[in-house]
Order: C-alpha cells, then sequence, then structure tokens
C-alpha cells in the first residue's frame, strides 16, 4: 500500500464514519480522536486507525454512530497521555506498554499489530552492510550504536542488553542522523522498516534493509483511552474482539503487513532474543493475539 493511499484512508474516517457528516454535524456521535502522525511521512499506525475504524463500525448496531479523526494538535508521548487524562483532546491512543501506563489510562489488552514490532530489523548504510553479515551473537552487535528517541521503551531494552544507543530529538532526525554516520543502525518494526524506507527513497537513497538480523523483544502495544471514558473503552474493546472472531482482523493484519513480513525473509535470519520486561502480567495468553514467525498466516 503506497504512502497516499495510507493517507487517504487515514483521512477518509473523519468524513465516513459518520454517516457522510462531517464532525461539527455530529455532536451525537462517540468521538475517537487520536495522535497526528509524527509528520507528512510518518504512517507507521494507519492500519491501527483502519483496526478502529472497523471495530467501531461494526458496533454501530449497538452504540450508534462515531467519529473518528487526528487532533488538531501536535503532541509528543507526554503530552498525548495528559490531553487523554485531563482534556479530551486527544481520547484514545496506541503507546506500548508500561507497568506506569497501564496505571494512569484505561487499556484495551489486545496486542495491536500483534506485537509484531517486537521483531526488529536493522536499518543500516549500504555501504555497511559486509560488516552486519558477520555479526552472529548480541555481544558481537555491542560494537556498534543504535539510534533511538529518549522516552522510547525500546531505550530500557538497549540498557537492560548492553547495546549502545545514541538518542535523538525526534522520529524524522534518526534517519538523517543513521546517513551521516551519528549511528550505525536503526532498529525497527519489521513492519516499519521498509515502507519508512520505500516512503523516503529520494532523500536517503543510501539506506537500506539489513538481511541477516532480526532482534527480539515482547513489545505489545495497547489502545488507550481514559478512566473517565470507559465507554469509549469498552465499544473499541467489542469490537476488536468481533473482528477477531470473524476473521477481519487478520485479514487486515495481511493487507497492511503481509508484503513486509515477506520482504523480511525471516526463514533466512538469525534471531537475537534480547532481555525486556515489557511484557507485563496483565498481556494476553493467547496465541491469537500474537504474530507467529514460524507459523506466518501472511504468506501467499
Amino acid at each position: 500500500m503506497r504512502l497516499s493511499t495510507r493517507r487517504y484512508l487515514c483521512l477518509a474516517f473523519i468524513f465516513f464514519a459518520c454517516g457522510n457528516m462531517s464532525y461539527g454535524y455530529c455532536e451525537d456521535a462517540m468521538h475517537y480522536i487520536y495522535p497526528r502522525s509524527q509528520s507528512v511521512d510518518d504512517a507507521r499506525r494507519s492500519d491501527v486507525i483502519y483496526l478502529m475504524h472497523e471495530a467501531l463500525k461494526i458496533t454501530e448496531y449497538k452504540y450508534g454512530p462515531f467519529v473518528i479523526m487526528p487532533a488538531n494538535v501536535n503532541a509528543n508521548y507526554k503530552r498525548a497521555i495528559q490531553m487523554i487524562r485531563e482534556e479530551d483532546r486527544i481520547t484514545v491512543a496506541w503507546f506500548d506498554t508500561t507497568k506506569q501506563l497501564e496505571q494512569t489510562l484505561l487499556p484495551i489488552f489486545i496486542p495491536i499489530q500483534k506485537g509484531i514490532v517486537g521483531y526488529r530489523v536493522l536499518l543500516i548504510r549500504s555501504e555497511d552492510k559486509d560488516k552486519f553479515v558477520d555479526v552472529g551473537s548480541v555481544e558481537e552487535l555491542r560494537k556498534y550504536k543504535n539510534g533511538l528517541v529518549s522516552g522510547w521503551v525500546n531505550e530500557a531494552v538497549m540498557t537492560a542488553n548492553e547495546l549502545p544507543y545514541v538518542t535523538g530529538i525526534n522520529y524524522e532526525d534518526l534517519f538523517k542522523m543513521l546517513a551521516v554516520g551519528r549511528f550505525d543502525y536503526f532498529s525497527r518494526g519489521l513492519v516499519e522498516a521498509f515502507t519508512e524506507l520505500e516512503d523516503r527513497v529520494e532523500e536517503f537513497p543510501d539506506l537500506m534493509v539489513e538481511q541477516h538480523i532480526v532482534l527480539h523483544y515482547e513489545k505489545p502495544m495497547y489502545l488507550f483511552t481514559s478512566k473517565k471514558r470507559p465507554e469509549l473503552n469498552k465499544r473499541l474493546s467489542e469490537g476488536l474482539m468481533m473482528i477477531i472472531e470473524d476473521g477481519s482482523y487478520g485479514k487486515i493484519f495481511c493487507r497492511f503487513h503481509g508484503e513486509s513480513i515477506r520482504k523480511a525473509n525471516l526463514s533466512e535470519r538469525v534471531f537475537f532474543r534480547l532481555k525486556s520486561d515489557l511484557l507485563l502480567p496483565s498481556a494476553p495468553k493467547e496465541k491469537k493475539f500474537w504474530f507467529d514467525p514460524y507459523k506466518n498466516s501472511c504468506q501467499q
């Protein structure tokens, strides 16, 4: 799915989710306002927005009309949490879960994207591809530096595994920092890496997805609402379970991510299991909620 199509899908929900009525003429609807993208090239969670739309649509018979749309302001991670808790300017958001976050907000314990962003491939400079082929262990990977934004949950994972890293101010800066050699690799969810490079190929033609390594740690991402708005949480939770049970969830997952999974060629990669405390006791145990790299239902 090309970027323009993904953007269209995200924006279309503003107008079609409420019976072709615009936001201003839908006061009786349940309003799901999610964080804006980090930049014009950031389409990382377009599938999550689509899933929310389908979950709300399938529950329309029970809960009535809804509006789903991006917030009218930019917000970083901490600001988005505050806006959900206190202001209602954002009413739903997706976050990598933490114990504190689960206490602060109201989570839906369904791993969005099936936890697949915990399977990480590396963006590297093309000139460096040969040296990564020789990396056979986490210990050997410690010779190189990762890039991430300070405050991301995987910062703790890198620290726990003694993997050095360099921090940037924001997501987009990390591509520039990698390109000019500020660090050696940028670990990305395997469903993020290929589309991210495709969308930036003109600006960063010398970056590539490394073809030998997969880092893995549990990294569940949930949808969260305010504890003051349990009705929003209840509807979305019910809808997501309904589209999981009828098979729609799996089809949407493969529609958005099947191509990237196939490109990753997981059977030909070495897996480095990283220590992590991100999988909390609250996480669901059933296999239907999680991506299985050894039983990939998205293979053609």
